[in-house]
């Protein structure tokens, strides 16, 4: 399905839109308010996600970002102001998205607020664990990997800034080993123990009728 922007005319497919395939990548527009209706051939975001790895996606954030973001003050003037400016968007945007594109997105945010380190630990990478605890479920262990791997690097350029800052929010952030290592249960099918155990009741059972009509029949000869 070709999108074409209502803001400057740009078009596109939309299986290659990234993040959100509705933004355009020139202007910024959002277009998805056009395109409720029609959704015939339309590829869902969530399959899209699925058939890329987690560094392409957060460079489909990076470039949406500007898209979300309707308004960003002078980082060099106010850097918490414009770092919660970055936060109270996303936070808006990410709660209508599938968990891969979510990390994707908080991660491409935050990447824009290292002159704020404290507003985006606390408010946007402690917060997104808190608040989506269980995206762990369907993210895929790539992606925790990616996640920790990045919470690592944003340690060390964090402490070189504020040595004397242990920030505890940050190190809480982080997925464990076992929600990394989570495998999603699979469902009961034929043939599983208890359907068994009860075959083997029904054939048990039938057995010792056929075993007392046999002495039955013998008895009365």
């Amino acid at each position: 399905m070709i999108i074409r922007c209502r803001g400057c005319g740009w078009k596109w497919n939309l299986s290659k839109g990234g993040y959100d395939p509705y933004i355009c990548h020139k202007c910024g527009m959002n277009n998805r308010k056009y395109y409720n209706n029609r959704n015939v051939g339309v590829v869902p975001i969530v399959a899209v996600a699925a058939a890329k790895p987690i560094a392409s996606l957060v460079s489909a954030g990076i470039a949406a970002l500007p898209g979300i973001i309707k308004f960003i003050r002078n980082i060099s003037q106010r850097p918490a102001g414009e770092a919660r400016d970055v936060i109270n968007a996303v936070k808006k945007e990410i709660s209508n998205t599938d968990p891969r594109n979510r990390l994707a997105l908080v991660v491409a945010a935050s990447q824009r607020n290292f002159k704020a380190a404290d507003v985006d630990v606390n408010e946007l990478l402690y917060w997104y664990r808190q608040n989506y605890a269980d995206d762990y479920l369907q993210l895929l262990p790539e992606d925790k990997l990616y996640w920790n791997t990045y919470l690592d690097n944003y340690r060390q350029r964090f402490l070189l800034q504020r040595p004397d800052l242990q920030n505890s929010f940050l190190n809480r952030s982080y997925f464990t080993k076992e929600q990394i290592n989570y495998k999603p249960q699979t469902s009961k099918t034929p043939g599983t123990p208890g359907t068994q155990k009860a075959g083997m009741n029904i054939w048990l059972t039938l057995g010792i009728v056929g075993a007392g009509i046999f002495l039955i029949t013998k008895m009365k000869k």
